[in-house]
């Protein structure tokens, strides 16, 4: 056959009329005629339409159907008993002339000679026939017994009611190999009959469409890429199963997983293909395993489907071609099995789309938060990296929120499980970056701030330009240094540091040991130079324990008020844990209730921020399971509590005191620790007293206990014990009257 006039059309899949699968496969508009393939589609279903096309009703289709059928088979079976009959009589015929011979002749043997001879020239014919140019009579025979070719000789009668000239418009018929009905029946017919053949496949399909055409001898294909369409396409019934599996799994790898409708929703390729070859993977009994190329099935997603649209290398996008599914099962499935492999995808994925997706998937289910954390530095490494700046406008305040103000310490509660917090300096630094690329100025300023204590020529410059990129040059200049504090030396290490911080702190301060109170300063002048005669960014662990050995000192001082101010900059270090944080609100609890005690006119107030703090400061060192400093947390947990009592009992309070007390005294016997035991052995008692509870185990332990205090102890351990004793609250104990 030759078909003059046959043209290949590319990315014009959304050309066809048929919008469902329930709809007829063929549609005719004028002299056009659009065949749709979808692969439900069966050959009988192919004529069924085209006669309805062709003007038969439904009733004249199947009565054909059916007439023609039963007519073939009775044809046959007449034909095999005439076979029959022939070889019946031609051995009846024979024995006659062997055995019976000679005979006479009657009217039957001239018959039967008749059927013989016919019989006898069938056979000897019939090698000729079957070869005969053509093949006529071999294809009538064959198209008696061969169910294919029977339909294609009713698909050739059916076609033969439209013109020759018909314009053919096939689609989606690149989705069967050469071997299907679509290619070997139908499509044979097409291009035997019709003079204009139109068809309409996907990108990649190409070379195998030509080379199939090619057997057919067609001498003139032309191949046409028309200009990109901005209308609306709907493609989605002609998509293979397997296309089917691919389209539900793109849009499991998508932003659509937010739920945020304003927005466009961002595709990640990477975890497309990380998920296909791996999630799906796994599941080796599953029907659902996908087993073509990806990058096959996303190019036609650009150029046939219209499902996706890009705008920078990495940010490719949902075009609203693209129907929606509810996928709450699988997007649970895919979240467990991402929560597995999170450190895996993190060390390959490079698209911050990919980690804001990935995060989302596993927030809710992660157990170690830490390995979220790992989720976003990653993420805005990558935004950063890649100078996809506006994501973080898209999407960071909904993970994080605003920046808090780290100088407000009543906010610390409500921020300690800020993403800010928890964040390495590396990743703050981005941030920082980022902030400023999308004109949150504010947040950027609140960042530095945040990391000023660090570094603070550097975040000092960071602030000033920041104002001055808002226009606020007062400001800039303000917050300009008047001259660099350029260290000389190189940064120290690690252990020169902790050196000086034990000496200075655990030996000295903290003991609060008089005679050696000079060395504890020159130790802690000695660890400031260290600190800040270098330009590099100190550790915030350093700067913490520095700032804390201040705060120790100035209490030792009895200057309170400084000391707060210590403690206040040890909580404006970033990037540190509960354990930290929560020594440092103890330690601060401690310095207001030291405040209220030396006041002559008591502030109720002062005491109850002393309270608070303490509370708060328990709460993040339980958080941590800290069972080393527990005791001493619990100890000054309960005196603060103890002083309020003192000059206002409060039921409630007096059993938070007796349980704290409790708890340290199991603690302490369980570790076999005496730090702080005296303490913890006369609040207990104070309050057992209070409530009226028996104490006689707690006097003993304590009497036993006196000859191991420090003298430090031993006046705090007074202090409160004549609080409460000057005022008959509690009964006297003789060994310490004696003090």
């Amino acid at each position: 056959m030759i078909q003059n006039s046959c043209y290949i059309y590319i990315s014009k899949l959304c050309d066809s009329k048929r919008k469902t699968i329930d709809e007829s496969c063929v549609i005719k508009k004028n002299d056009e005629l659009f065949i749709t393939y979808c692969q439900s589609d069966t050959l009988d279903k192919f004529e069924a339409d085209i006669n309805l096309v062709a003007g038969n009703s439904s009733f004249i289709y199947f009565f054909k159907k059916k007439f023609f059928s039963i007519f073939i088979s009775i044809l046959s079976v007449l034909v095999i008993l005439m076979a029959f009959l022939s070889v019946s009589i031609y051995e009846d015929f024979l024995k006659k002339v062997v055995f019976e011979a000679p005979f006479s002749w009657e009217t039957n043997d001239f018959i039967a000679l008749f059927f013989v001879i016919l019989f006898f020239l069938g056979v000897l014919m019939m090698p000729s026939i079957l070869e005969a140019e053509g093949n006529e009579f071999k294809n009538l025979i064959f198209s008696w017994f061969n169910k294919d070719i029977r339909k294609l000789r009713k698909l050739e009668l059916t076609l033969s009611n439209f013109d020759k000239k018909t314009n053919i418009h096939l689609y989606n018929f690149d989705l069967e190999n050469s071997e299907h009905w679509l290619w070997k029946i139908f499509i044979s017919r097409i291009l035997n009959r019709f003079t204009n053949v139109n068809f309409y496949i996907r990108n990649d399909k190409l070379q195998n469409v030509v080379r199939r055409l090619n057997k057919f001898d067609i001498l003139d294909i032309e191949i046409i890429k028309p200009e990109i369409s901005s209308k609306k396409y709907d493609v989605e019934i002609l998509l293979s199963s397997k296309e089917q599996k691919f389209y539900l799994l793109l849009q499991l790898c998508s932003t659509i997983l937010l739920k945020q409708r304003d927005k466009k929703n961002f595709i990640s390729l990477e975890l497309f293909e990380y998920c296909g070859k791996n999630f799906i993977k796994e599941e080796t009994d599953s029907k659902n395993q996908l087993i073509f190329g990806f990058q096959n099935f996303i190019n036609r997603s650009f150029d046939d489907f219209k499902f996706l649209a890009q705008e920078k290398s990495l940010q490719i996008f949902f075009t609203s071609n693209v129907t929606y599914k509810d996928l709450s099962d699988e997007e649970r499935r895919i979240a467990y099995y991402l929560r597995n492999h999170i450190e895996e995808c993190i060390s390959i994925f490079e698209n911050p789309i990919s980690l804001l997706i990935l995060y989302y998937y596993v927030k809710e289910i992660v157990l170690d938060k830490k390995r979220t954390i790992k989720i976003l530095e990653k993420f805005i490494s990558s935004t950063k990296n890649t100078q996809q700046y506006e994501l973080i406008n898209y999407y960071w305040f909904e993970i994080a929120g605003y920046m808090f103000d780290f100088n407000d310490v009543n906010t610390f509660e409500s921020s300690n499980n800020s993403y800010y917090r928890k964040l390495s300096i590396e990743a703050l630094n981005n941030l920082a970056f980022l902030f400023e690329r999308n004109g949150h100025f504010d947040q950027a300023i609140l960042l530095n701030q945040y990391l000023y204590e660090i570094n603070p020529n550097k975040y000092a410059l960071n602030i000033c330009s920041l104002y001055e990129r808002m226009g606020q040059f007062e400001k800039a200049y303000e917050t300009l240094p008047k001259k660099l504090n350029l260290g000389k030396n190189q940064k120290p290490s690690d252990i020169e540091i902790r050196y000086y911080q034990r000496k200075a702190a655990w030996i000295i301060i903290s003991q609060r040991n008089e005679t050696l109170k000079q060395e504890g300063i020159e130790s802690l002048d000695k660890l400031e130079e260290l600190l800040f005669s270098h330009n590099d960014e100190n550790e915030p662990l350093w700067l913490w324990h520095f700032y804390n050995i201040k705060a120790n000192l100035n209490e030792w001082d009895e200057n309170y008020d400084e000391a707060i101010i210590f403690y206040k900059k040890c909580l404006s270090i970033p990037t540190l844990g509960a354990f930290e944080y929560g020594a440092t609100f103890v330690n601060m609890a401690i310095s207001y209730r030291c405040k209220y005690v030396l006041q002559k006119i008591k502030e109720e107030k002062t005491i109850d921020k002393s309270i608070k703090l303490g509370r708060l400061g328990m709460i993040l060192k339980e958080s941590v399971g800290d069972r080393d400093e527990m005791p001493v947390v619990l100890h000054n947990f309960a005196l603060n509590i103890l002083y309020k009592i003192s000059n206002n009992m409060d039921i409630t309070l007096c059993n938070e005191v007796l349980k704290a007390t409790n708890e340290a005294l199991e603690i302490l016997e369980r570790t076999k620790s005496i730090k702080r035991l005296g303490m913890v052995l006369i609040e207990n008692y104070i309050v057992k007293c209070l409530l009226k509870i028996d104490a006689k185990d707690t006097v003993i332990k304590l009497g036993n206990h006196m000859r191991l205090l420090g003298q430090s102890e031993l006046n705090q351990l007074l202090n409160i014990y004549k609080e409460f004793e000057k005022n008959n609250k509690i009964k006297k104990l003789e060994f310490l009257d004696k003090f």
